[in-house]
C-alpha cells in the first residue's frame, strides 16, 4: 500500500478516488499521527512554493531515510524515488514549504483551545466545486456540500469522536462502542444521539442552522444549553444575537446530499431553480405563465435528464438541451 499512497492521495485531491481507494487512504491516516500529519500539510490551504524549500525539504528526507537504515546499510543512501505525479510532486512543494516555515514537520496540526487543553485537528475532507461524499473508519457518512471542510479534533474513535464542520454537511452517524459523535460549527456543538442531521455553518452567515432527519440531536453552545431537536425540526442559532429557535424542516433542506427533492404545490420556478443548483446545472423557463404555476412530485435520486423529463410531462411542457442544461417551453 505504502508505494501507491502518493497516486491515492493524488487522486483523492482530484475528486477521483475510488471507494475502495478512500478506504485505503483512511486505513493509511489510521495508522500513525506522521501519516496523518503529512496529509494535513498536503490540504492546508497555505500554499508557499519555492525551490529553496523543495531542495531542503527533499535534503531532509534523505536525512530521514538514512538516519533510519539498518546498521549494515549502506553509508551512501540514495535519495527516495521521485513522486509519480506532477500534482503529487506540488502538493508535497506545499508541505514541504509549510513544514520549513514552521521550523517543525507538524505545522499542519491546528492548536485550539478547549477546555484549557490544546487540542490537534487535521483535515480529512474538503470539497470545492461540487458535492463530495466521505466515509469515517467507523462508517459514518459526511457528504459536504460545496465549498466546505471537515476535520477531526484529536484521535476519531479513541474514546470520543469529535469533528469540526466549515460549511455544510450531512451526517449519517454509524453507532459506535467509541462515544457519541459531537460536531463543533463555528459557536455551537451539535451532539448526535443516533440520527442523521444536516449542520449549515458558513463563516460569513450570521446564523447556524441544524436539521434532524432521523433520531435526534443536542444542539447547544459553550454558554447555552440550546435545544434538543428531532426527526423533522430545525435549529437556528443566531450569531448576533446568541439566540436558538426551532422550526418546522424544509423537506428539500439536504437535497444536495440525498438528490432527494419533494415538491408539495411549489412554484415551478422554484422547485427547477433548486434542481438546477443541486445537479450544477441550469434549467430554464421559456414562459413566464408557466413560472407561476404549482407542482407536486418526488424525485429520489435519479438523474437530471429523467427528471426534467418528467417535470415536462407533469407541466405539459417540450424539453429542449441548451449550451449549460435544458429550456422547458410551451
Amino acid at each position: 500500500m505504502l508505494q501507491d499512497i502518493d497516486r491515492i492521495i493524488a487522486r483523492h485531491l482530484g475528486g477521483d478516488a475510488t471507494p475502495e481507494e478512500q478506504n485505503l487512504l483512511r486505513a493509511w491516516l489510521a495508522e500513525s499521527e506522521q501519516n496523518r500529519t503529512f496529509f494535513a500539510a498536503i490540504v492546508s490551504d497555505a500554499k508557499p512554493d519555492t525551490e529553496q524549500a523543495w531542495k531542503k525539504f527533499e535534503r531532509h528526507m534523505q536525512q530521514s531515510t538514512s538516519a533510519s537504515a539498518p546498521a549494515s546499510a549502506p553509508a551512501s543512501v540514495p535519495a527516495p524515488a521521485p513522486p509519480r505525479t506532477a500534482a503529487w510532486r506540488l502538493a508535497l512543494r506545499y508541505a514541504a514549504a509549510i513544514a520549513l516555515l514552521a521550523g517543525a514537520a507538524t505545522l499542519a496540526w491546528i492548536q485550539l483551545d478547549s477546555n484549557n487543553a490544546s487540542q490537534q485537528v487535521w483535515t480529512v475532507a474538503k470539497s470545492d466545486n461540487e458535492a463530495y461524499t466521505y466515509m469515517l473508519h467507523d462508517s459514518t457518512s459526511v457528504s459536504l456540500n460545496k465549498g466546505s471542510r471537515l476535520s477531526c479534533i484529536g484521535d476519531y474513535g479513541d474514546g470520543k469522536r469529535e469533528l469540526q464542520l466549515e460549511g455544510e454537511a450531512f451526517f449519517e452517524v454509524a453507532a459506535s462502542s467509541s462515544g457519541l459523535l459531537v460536531v463543533h460549527a463555528e459557536e455551537t456543538l451539535i451532539r448526535d444521539i443516533g440520527t442523521a442531521f444536516n449542520v449549515q455553518a458558513y463563516p460569513d452567515s450570521d446564523s447556524v442552522t441544524v436539521f434532524v432527519q432521523r433520531g435526534e440531536v443536542h444542539f447547544y453552545g459553550e454558554a447555552s444549553s440550546g435545544l434538543i431537536l428531532k426527526a423533522g425540526e430545525t435549529g437556528t442559532f443566531d450569531r448576533r444575537t446568541k439566540i436558538f429557535s426551532r422550526s418546522q424542516t424544509d423537506a428539500n433542506a439536504a437535497s444536495y446530499a440525498t438528490k432527494v427533492f419533494v415538491f408539495r404545490d411549489k412554484p415551478l420556478d422554484e422547485a427547477i431553480a433548486l434542481i438546477g443548483k443541486v445537479y450544477d446545472s441550469r434549467i430554464y423557463l421559456d414562459d413566464s405563465a408557466a413560472a407561476a404555476k404549482t407542482i407536486s412530485v418526488t424525485f429520489d435520486n435519479e438523474s437530471l435528464e429523467e427528471i426534467v423529463e418528467v417535470i415536462g410531462e407533469t407541466m405539459h411542457l417540450q424539453v429542449a438541451q441548451s449550451a449549460d442544461g435544458y429550456v422547458l417551453k410551451q
